[in-house]
């Protein structure tokens, strides 16, 4: 394998040619990671398209919600990567193991709680209103994937220490075997080969545990190489109250955070794209599979932001921090507003490629005009959100973020969706574009303000390894291929 060489080096700033190259190095294989998790739940949607309709209707709005219940584990063990970025800029390797298995007791237990609620999912999706074949296609999806939820945490918390450590490309690798499992395994069992009879949605909801199997199994073995387990204090498998109480305080708030954004999201698709029947909850369905395409990579580059900023927090340069986070919104805005300008431009010809129901086409292209407006804004909030994580800002951005989403896009979207039907899906979409301008904008000014620089995860001094003085001056640290030589 090839190991990173860590170079001390003087502090000063990277020149903006290598700034860069620093920030795509970290984020280049995140990014490529969230292209083929959203590669692969294109071709999902695609293949159970193949069936109709009701099929990927089901399957987006279970699996929205499936994530809603889960991304509240995953939204704690994101600071992960806060925690374990911190300790390596720092040189406390000890500590980078020790918050590694912390994430990994908590996924233990917060899987296990899921589990007496699956039972009661059928009678959700039946409050919502709708038609039984639908509830019956959500209800077996959502508890296959929730119950085996356990492979995703753990599989999340291994994702980002690698990221936290410098290893990305391990991240990738592991995404990239994974994500190829999925496929052979939705290839088989949504549209039926090799002599196995089609299961459609239940079908898609295996195929998604398989692939995240497989890419935990990858997660851990690159983890425990012998040279990563001396190093990073990986031996030191104990629950350990301090480091815990730490992981909850400020990833509880990261946790609710998820949560809210994507159950309000999740309601907004099965409650108020539901007013407006059957056709516009599919074209709804089929929009965000293009939505995903620019914020799934977004999320890559604030992973490696939130990466970055805890790493020179712990090295004692906020301020380069600062600039490392607006050189990504600056990348994050280039790439998502060209998607944006794409999704106006190619609209119509993007929808026909799921169906060619003539009223599915129109809402759906008219759907994607909210969309490509919603990018730039997305662009802020994705990058300097993450960015806000990297410095255990947790708290505030979680409260506005839960107000603001269900105040205007879920109760405002439902109060149009109902006293103004005659507007139609672009009712709600207006308000939730509005909601998406605003976020956009605090959590920037949020970043700007500067509170973030006056945090700290642990008191001035304490945990510092051994290594603490090679390391002071730490600035470029090398990625490494994961691969052999």
């Amino acid at each position: 394998m090839i190991e990173q060489a860590i170079h001390p080096v003087d502090s000063a700033d990277l020149p903006p040619g290598r700034a860069l190259g620093e920030l795509l190095r970290l984020a280049g294989p995140t990014v490529a990671q969230m292209g083929s998790y959203t590669l692969m739940q294109f071709l999902d949607t695609w293949m159970l398209a193949r069936l109709g309709e009701t099929a990927p209707t089901a399957a987006g709005n279970s699996g929205m919600f499936a994530f809603s219940v889960i991304s509240l584990g995953m939204g704690v063990l994101w600071v992960v990567n806060t925690l374990v970025s911190q300790s390596f800029g720092r040189g406390d390797f000890a500590s980078c193991g020790r918050y590694l298995w912390q994430g990994v007791w908590f996924s233990l237990t917060f899987s296990l709680l899921l589990l007496p609620a699956l039972p009661i999912v059928n009678g959700f999706f039946q409050h919502l209103g709708h038609s039984p074949e639908l509830v019956e296609m959500e209800g077996s999806y959502l508890r296959i994937v929730i119950g085996l939820s356990v492979f995703k945490l753990i599989g999340t918390v291994f994702a980002q220490f690698l990221l936290a450590i410098n290893r990305p490309n391990c991240v990738f690798v592991a995404t990239f075997i994974g994500v190829g499992a999925n496929a052979i395994a939705a290839w088989i069992l949504v549209l039926g080969h090799l002599g196995v009879k089609s299961m459609g949605v239940p079908g898609a909801a295996w195929a998604q545990n398989i692939g995240v199997m497989v890419e935990m199994t990858t997660l851990i073995l690159f983890a425990v190489r012998p040279s990563l387990r001396a190093q990073f204090n990986l031996k030191d498998w104990r629950p350990r109250a301090q480091q815990i109480k730490t992981l909850l305080f400020v990833g509880f708030p990261s946790g609710l955070q998820v949560v809210a954004d994507v159950l309000a999201w999740s309601l907004f698709g099965a409650l108020v794209m539901a007013k407006f029947e059957t056709k516009a909850m599919a074209a709804n369905t089929f929009m965000f599979r293009y939505m995903v395409v620019s914020f799934m990579p977004a999320f890559g580059i604030s992973a490696a932001v939130t990466a970055l900023v805890g790493r020179y927090i712990g090295m004692g340069r906020p301020d380069i921090a600062q600039k490392r986070a607006n050189l990504a919104f600056a990348v994050t805005a280039i790439y998502m507003v060209a998607c944006g300008i794409f999704f106006f431009l190619g609209r119509n010809v993007l929808i026909r490629a799921f169906t060619d129901d003539p009223e599915t086409l129109k809402i759906g292209a008219t759907l994607l005009i909210f969309c490509a407006v919603y990018q730039f804004f997305d662009a802020l909030y994705i990058t300097y959100n993450g960015a806000l994580r990297g410095a255990g800002d947790t708290l505030v951005p979680a409260v506005a973020t839960a107000v603001l989403n269900w105040s205007l896009t879920v109760f405002g979207g439902y109060l149009i969706a109902v006293y103004f039907h005659q507007f139609g899906p672009a009712g709600p979409w207006t308000i939730a574009t509005f909601y998406g301008g605003v976020l956009g904008i605090f959590i920037y000014v949020r970043f700007r303000r500067g509170h973030w620089k006056k945090i700290q995860l642990e008191a001035p001094g304490s945990k510092i390894g051994p290594d603490s003085a090679r390391f002071a001056g730490l600035r470029q640290i090398d990625g490494e291929a994961c691969v052999e030589a």
